[in-house]
């Protein structure tokens, strides 16, 4: 497995710039969200010209982009906003393939309502997956979408229902195991469970991995921590995925600067079993 972050987590630098502290650090990946990983507006990087000297400045690094991150509300009930990501979304996938991402990765709008409207956001969703996944098809990108428990796309078994919905070999899934546990399902043995039924449910589909440690509070939000200060059973779900798919890229959500090559060999140690 390969291991890395998000660009963003380093605050804003120039591309070659934000390249060489991310491979300073011992890092061989990282998830690019421009509006965020860059001084300038995302317009200002979305040029052909800017494309290749970001790609070219990354692999100078021997840093691979396997996500390019693009923020949008996926099922929105706002048509407008809806078409608006659409259109947003689909320029990402073409300018990802000059980039040289893996996948153009968003999650798919926060779920604020009565689980009865669940199936019309999932609706949303399918509405809009079927309007980019042909235009990720047309120029050779992959779409990467990543299911959250407090989103649309809320478990395993919905996730493996949408890529039965939208069939393609250009639709695929970054997995953040963080993102699918709640504070009722946040035990070992809960989250070993919520792996298996990824695994069951979409696990040839998974392209990236997201990873990320943190604790619930008193009212269930979600509080970051450094790596093995939380609750995540990374020392477990880590070698299983590995065992699953040893080439994919995990990269660290959330990485705390000034702990990165730390974080980093700690990642390698959960990977091959070992204690932080």
């Amino acid at each position: 497995m390969i291991i890395g972050m998000r660009g963003h987590d380093f605050g804003r630098m120039e591309p070659d710039v934000l390249a060489a502290a991310i491979a300073e650090k011992g890092f061989a990946c990282a998830q690019l969200a421009f509006g965020k990983a860059f001084p300038q507006s995302a317009d200002a990087y979305m040029t052909p010209e800017a494309l290749a000297s970001i790609r070219a400045s990354f692999e100078a690094n021997g840093v691979r982009i396997p996500v390019m991150g693009c923020y949008i509300s996926a099922s929105d009930k706002d048509d407008a906003v809806r078409d608006a990501a659409k259109a947003k979304f689909a320029e990402a996938l073409r300018a990802s393939v000059l980039l040289g991402a893996g996948c153009v990765g968003t999650e798919t709008t926060h779920f604020t309502f009565d689980e009865s409207e669940r199936e019309a956001a999932y609706a949303r969703l399918i509405d809009f997956l079927r309007a980019v996944v042909p235009v990720a098809e047309e120029c050779g990108a992959i779409v990467g979408i990543e299911p959250v428990a407090v989103h649309t796309l809320n478990t395993p078994e919905l996730t493996r229902r949408m890529l039965q919905d939208v069939p393609s070999d250009n639709l695929k899934i970054i997995l953040d195991m963080g993102n699918l546990v709640r504070p009722e399902t946040c035990s070992p043995e809960a989250q070993a469970d919520i792996l298996t039924r990824c695994l069951e449910c979409f696990g040839e589909k998974i392209c990236a991995l997201h990873l990320k440690d943190g604790v619930f509070d008193e009212n269930g939000h979600w509080s970051k921590r450094p790596l093995g200060e939380g609750f995540m059973d990374w020392q477990h779900l880590l070698p299983r995925l590995k065992a699953h798919n040893e080439s994919l890229c995990v990269m660290r959500e959330e990485v705390w600067p000034g702990r990165a090559e730390e974080e980093r060999a700690i990642i390698e140690r959960w990977m091959n079993g070992e204690p932080a």
